[in-house]
């Protein structure tokens, strides 16, 4: 078949998604399809050295076409106007220049990336695929970005009708596919669960870091986005109880608009924290392979229209996870029912300090959390074991 994937990212730009869906379009042409992949030339983050593709290239044997786009971190009108560029490049590449059997786009840019992507598949009949990596606009309006009631009605109209159009959403839980059925459910939309894989590196992890790595017994990481989503402040005012314990340490790897905010809280009370920016995959790997375990949170309510993926890079290091969200949610009881790690309700210090410490307190049972961890993401999140139901779904 003939396939158009779309993604505001591509590889080698440096957001997760890039490398997943350079995975994902891979094992479509080892299939034996026909794939190409829309995208922006690598302006993720402004401060990398983002160096420049070609405009057209074949990569691992995928037509890659990418637009020029301007950096859009912390420039909503300059992210707008991408959005409708990226939109238009749509329509030339899907209605004017060639025709697909299918097209997929992700949640990157939200809402507009699906929505012209489902009008140009219903104009040229091609099969529709919506991969919800986080379901907008509810995020938006927990982050404040559609705060504006119009703007999330109308989002919330223009995706409902997005989602209507696909076969199917692909969505990464069944927290996140009954979100949506929720919005309609004398009518829901089509949908299927894969989750992710692992974080795909380009080098394999080495023992060596380019950083000293703590001395303390026990460890606790954090790596990835620090951002509004992650109710980091939480965490570190439950580590400000371990001021007096020379054994524990947390370690944050990352870069995000609240990183700022929680280096200071941490200082003014002497928390026990290294702060260490963004690493390359392998690195973090590396350093998740070392950790005592990793943490994953959400701000409340969250869990229903996301599902972090950078659990599946602890656990594929065997890296035990701490998770602080809701216990009903698919990511608790993922973690509880497989023995990877153990779970407290998203914002409760006194539970987030008593975990922390039955862990630093009890070596053993992280050895066997570190055991159980590894073959829970030999048997759920492998890549190849994902990467074979992406093969089933555009089959």
């Amino acid at each position: 078949m003939k396939v158009l994937a779309i993604h505001r990212f591509y590889w080698p730009d440096t957001p997760p998604y890039a490398s997943m869906l350079r995975a994902i379009v891979g094992r479509w042409v080892s299939d034996g399809h026909e794939v190409d992949v829309l995208s922006s030339q690598p302006s993720y983050k402004a401060d990398v050295d983002n160096v420049r593709q070609r405009t057209r290239e074949c990569v691992d044997g995928v037509n890659v076409v990418r637009l020029n786009l301007r950096p859009e971190a912390g420039r909503p009108l300059v992210r707008i106007v991408n959005a409708l560029v990226l939109g238009l490049g749509v329509f030339w590449q899907a209605i004017v220049r060639k025709r697909y059997d299918v097209i997929m786009v992700s949640t990157s840019p939200p809402v507009l990336a699906g929505w012209f992507v489902a009008v140009a598949a219903k104009l040229t009949g091609a099969r529709f695929i919506y991969h919800c990596m986080d379901i907008h606009p509810e995020i938006g309006r927990i982050s404040g970005e559609f705060r504006n009631p119009r703007v999330f009605s109308v989002l919330s109209r223009l995706d409902e009708w997005t989602c209507a159009q696909a076969r199917p959403v692909v969505v990464l839980s069944d927290d996140m596919a009954e979100t949506l059925i929720a919005r309609r459910p004398e009518k829901p939309p089509e949908t299927a669960v894969i989750n992710n894989f692992s974080l795909p590196s380009e080098r394999e992890a080495s023992d060596e870091l380019p950083f000293p790595w703590p001395n303390e017994p026990f460890v606790l990481l954090f790596a990835g986005n620090i951002g509004r989503f992650q109710g980091l402040d939480v965490l570190v005012d439950a580590m400000a109880r371990f001021v007096d314990r020379q054994d524990i340490r947390l370690f944050i790897m990352g870069d995000g608009t609240e990183k700022e905010h929680l280096s200071y809280k941490a200082g003014e009370n002497g928390v026990p924290v290294s702060f260490i920016g963004h690493q390359p995959v392998e690195v973090a790997k590396a350093a998740m392979a070392r950790a005592s375990a990793g943490f994953v949170s959400l701000v409340p309510e969250l869990y229903r229209y996301a599902y972090p993926s950078k659990t599946m890079t602890y656990l594929e290091q065997g890296c035990p996870v701490l998770v602080a969200v809701e216990t009903d949610s698919c990511l608790a009881r993922d973690v509880v029912e497989h023995g990877a790690g153990i779970t407290v309700p998203g914002g409760d210090v006194d539970a987030l300090v008593n975990a922390i410490s039955s862990l630093a307190d009890d070596p053993e049972s992280l050895g066997s959390m570190r055991q159980k961890a590894l073959e829970f993401s030999t048997q759920a999140f492998a890549t190849d074991v994902i990467l074979d139901k992406w093969s089933s779904l555009l089959q």
